[in-house]
């Protein structure tokens, strides 16, 4: 498949698969509401300002560029933000996600590839690691709008032939992650750490993550491009090498950048899975994929980006 659409193309996710995508030669399309603002966009790539939610814009770009395969990475909320307006979570998400699928099916699309969200999912996991059959029972409103996209890929190739992969990942962080959303425990605590700010914990710092960096869900990505099409086989748990509390995150940064952190803690809010370790035996086997980045090397990395950014910021 030469022609890809990658929807949030500008985001954080979005631009490291986009600039993936045009190194391996590939013509790339990305819709995006807003224009790249960390970095610029890789030459060759054509960029459309627009909405999910505009079907006549979105049928057009599929028509005039021969789309044939879309990776589906946009998501206009987080976990909070979904939980403060649930009702606009799904006019925005789901909606949109919907009229794109029609307009897949419209045209000449063969494949949809969609990042789902192997964090929230599941809900409150009552096995560890969780494999994909894990039964799903979101407790936010970020999961179940997910599920929602989820369950109408299944249903769009059940009545129309439209192939998908689904991609759920643990909690991906690294480069190009706005630090200042509160999403990315990883990037978030960072800069915090960098700027010498003190970080907030909700609960006792016991929570658990298996952490990924950037370039390892990039590469899981990329391995669904010319995956084989099978009906029982679409879903695809991707996440760390191993489990890591948040007191242990915050070891690790203090580790790797040298500083003592300041950490108040506060009271544990309702919408948070305690527990998170993915089964991603599935992805190894079927995409020939294992993360290769360790914690300690994906924060190194991570904060060398951060500091050019405040850099940049401060002049």
């Amino acid at each position: 498949m030469q022609h890809i659409l990658v929807t949030g193309g500008n985001g954080f996710i979005g631009s490291h698969l986009v600039d993936a995508l045009a190194a391996a030669g590939y013509h790339v399309m990305v819709l995006d509401l807003f224009p790249r603002t960390n970095e610029g966009m890789p030459e060759g790539v054509q960029f459309v300002q627009g909405s999910l939610q505009d079907l006549h814009t979105v049928r057009r770009l599929l028509e005039d560029h021969r789309i044939e395969l879309v990776y589906h990475t946009a998501w206009a909320n987080i976990h909070e933000t979904a939980l403060k307006d649930p009702l606009g979570d799904i006019q925005t998400n789901v909606a949109a996600s919907l009229t794109l699928l029609t307009a897949c099916r419209d045209t000449a699309v063969k494949r949809v590839v969609y990042l789902s969200s192997g964090g929230t999912i599941y809900g409150v996991p009552h096995e560890f690691p969780t494999r994909e059959d894990h039964p799903t029972n979101p407790i936010n409103a970020y999961g179940i709008t997910k599920l929602m996209v989820e369950k109408y890929l299944n249903m769009f190739y059940h009545l129309y032939g439209l192939e998908y992969t689904i991609l759920r990942p643990s909690v991906p962080y690294g480069p190009r992650q706005n630090p200042y959303r509160h999403q990315g425990v990883v990037s978030v605590f960072i800069n915090r750490a960098l700027r010498n700010e003190p970080v907030t914990v909700f609960g006792d710092g016991q929570i658990v993550r298996d952490y990924f960096y950037i370039d390892d869900l990039i590469k899981a990505l990329l391995t669904t491009k010319d995956l084989t099409f099978t009906p029982s086989l679409t879903t695809f748990n991707v996440g760390g090498m191993r489990p890591y509390t948040l007191n242990d995150l915050i070891v690790e940064i203090e580790s790797v950048l040298g500083v003592k952190m300041n950490v108040n803690y506060e009271q544990q809010r309702k919408f948070d899975v305690p527990y998170l370790l993915l089964d991603t035996k599935a992805a190894q086997s079927d995409l020939n994929w294992s993360p290769a980045v360790s914690l300690e090397e994906g924060i190194r990395r991570t904060a060398e980006w951060q500091e050019k950014w405040i850099d940049r910021e401060q002049q």
